[in-house]
């Protein structure tokens, strides 16, 4: 059976490296270190979900979600953001720009595996 396609996207190689830890066995995991090289992936792969931090050097996640929101592929891949920002006035912006989830840092991998097997099964 093909595994779904996440991809993983945070400016923090350790973050990336604790999520592709946490999913690499049932999960497809391709990992971005910003939004130019998530928007590299993205012409090559076809994802089931993005998983997206919010503040990023160069294009914010937020930034990131309303250009994939234009684009006709990326529109329908459904966004989680993972951020260490508990302001909620961002996460009020996120979910009105399409976000489907917001997962807080320090995450548990329950709490990471639960989310991404909503978008993926």
């Amino acid at each position: 059976m093909k595994k779904s396609i996440v991809l993983a996207v945070d400016d923090m190689p350790e973050v990336l490296q604790c999520i592709n830890s946490i999913l690499q066995d049932d999960y497809d995991v391709r990992l971005a270190v910003n939004a130019a090289s998530a928007q590299e992936v993205l012409k090559n792969t076809a994802v089931d979900l993005i998983l997206l931090d919010v503040e990023m050097p160069g294009m914010s996640g937020l930034a990131f979600l309303q250009k994939l929101q234009k684009d006709e592929a990326g529109k329908n891949i459904p966004v989680v953001f993972i951020t260490s920002s508990k302001d909620d006035k961002i996460v009020k912006t996120a979910i009105k720009n399409g976000a489907k989830g917001y997962i807080t840092k320090p995450f548990t991998p329950e709490v990471l595996r639960e989310s991404v097997e909503f978008f993926c099964l």
